[in-house]
């Protein structure tokens, strides 16, 4: 990774610590004062708006941008070994937002690469076996910090069985790549709130361009693939373009929209991965129970489910599920269940049927799962902001019987 010297954080750069230190009861009984999850982050206790996590979000257009600068030739290497090695299926692993990376992306190696693709949890994979061709499977592991135990363990297992294995990640050096055959390094580094944003978003981006360049070294027909990279790389331009308009409707919808039950997520394809990653956040930032759904699971599902305490979020860029996301919609409006919706600029079916809607300048359904990405984070942010009592920075590890069982489950160095 010589070509990535200087350009991103590398393992010895990390903080080490353990953020419990000499006095576990005491830094647990005072979480409220000085939350643990700050020790354990090495970041500034915050308690009001912006949070730490807000300036996560915030720096997405930025990482996203270093990220495509940075990883080319990583990823024209593993393209390279993908070919040499005739993969024909690569499975992605993860935790939670690690997970959803694969998801959001997978379609995209389907479409673009013609080759197929699977998401499966780090530890599900690390347990329970499927009988891979390991000679021509490859295998992305995903994790932020590189340093996740399990994901560590589920590569070691498919690396020892002939399987090719890629880290993804934001750190350099880090337990990952040195377990992994190769490294795509993004930029970005560690987060300073309690959850993954920027990572996702980042490792999202790198895993769309390698499925461009796989594509397109393969020479897969009838895809402009000069196109394609010209709309990625100018994601983070119209993050920047759109992101006071962004923000202001997220703080709108947070605003009149109290008083929640739950939240149902509704995405298709690559945006069903953007749904699981949004729900994530909802449960994470703002402690809302949450559930992600791809159409047909909501109509013969959720129906009975929902009411004027649920509110629907529909993930639709323009795509051959058109008339599935049109009866939830249609749906929601008559049972006066609150629904909003994000939606291309020219989408002019289902917006009139919304109580309110985000306009994106993307169609292309792979690209708008990225570009989407402040808007999945920045919505759960508000309502967390919005319930006053909570901080979204800290998972509840600033309430002392949460802390206790933070540092129960998650022990230093075990995550």
């Amino acid at each position: 990774m010589k070509d990535q010297k200087d350009k991103v954080l590398k393992y010895e750069q990390r903080k080490k610590f353990d953020f419990l230190e000499n006095d576990p009861i005491g830094r647990i009984e005072a979480t409220t004062e000085y939350p643990i999850m700050y020790h354990a982050l090495g970041s500034k206790p915050r308690t009001e708006h912006p949070f730490n996590i807000y300036h996560d979000i915030k720096s997405e257009p930025t990482a996203i941008g270093k990220t495509l600068e940075i990883v080319l030739d990583s990823i024209n290497r593993v393209v390279e070994e993908l070919l040499r090695r005739n993969i024909t299926h690569i499975v992605g692993i993860g935790m939670g937002t690690s997970q959803f990376i694969m998801q959001a992306s997978g379609p995209a190696f389907w479409e673009w690469a013609q080759i197929t693709s699977e998401d499966r949890d780090s530890v599900e994979c690390l347990t329970i076996d499927k009988p891979y061709d390991f000679k021509h499977t490859a295998l992305l592991a995903y994790s932020g910090s590189g340093s996740t135990i399990d994901t560590i363990s589920a590569t070691k297992k498919i690396r020892e069985k002939g399987g090719y294995c890629v880290a993804v990640t934001s750190v350099a050096g880090s337990p990952l790549t040195e377990e992994a055959d190769d490294a795509i390094v993004c930029a970005g580094g560690f987060d300073t709130g309690g959850s993954d944003t920027f990572h996702y978003a980042t490792r999202l981006a790198a895993s769309l361009l390698l499925a461009i360049v796989l594509g397109e070294k393969k020479g897969i027909n009838g895809i402009n693939f000069q196109d394609l990279k010209k709309q990625l790389y100018e994601i983070p331009k119209l993050m920047v373009e759109k992101w006071e308009y962004n923000e202001t409707r997220c703080k709108s919808v947070a605003d009149h929209i109290v008083d929640l039950r739950s939240v149902i997520i509704v995405g298709a394809g690559p945006n069903f991965g953007t749904a699981e990653e949004m729900e994530l956040k909802f449960e994470e930032m703002a402690h809302i129970p949450a559930k992600s759904m791809v159409p047909t699971r909501h109509l013969h599902g959720a129906l009975g489910l929902t009411n004027e305490k649920i509110l629907t979020i529909l993930l639709y860029p323009k795509n051959s599920s058109e008339n599935w996301f049109k009866q939830i919609a249609k749906f929601t409006q008559l049972i006066k269940s609150p629904c909003v919706a994000v939606l291309p600029d020219s989408e002019d079916n289902i917006a009139s049927l919304m109580d309110w809607v985000w306009r994106t300048p993307i169609e292309n359904e792979h690209l708008f799962a990225l570009y989407v990405v402040p808007i999945i984070q920045l919505l759960p942010y508000f309502f967390a902001l919005k319930q006053g009592t909570i901080n979204p920075d800290c998972q509840k590890s600033n309430i002392p019987k949460y802390a206790r069982a933070w540092t129960m489950v998650l022990k230093p160095g075990g995550h």
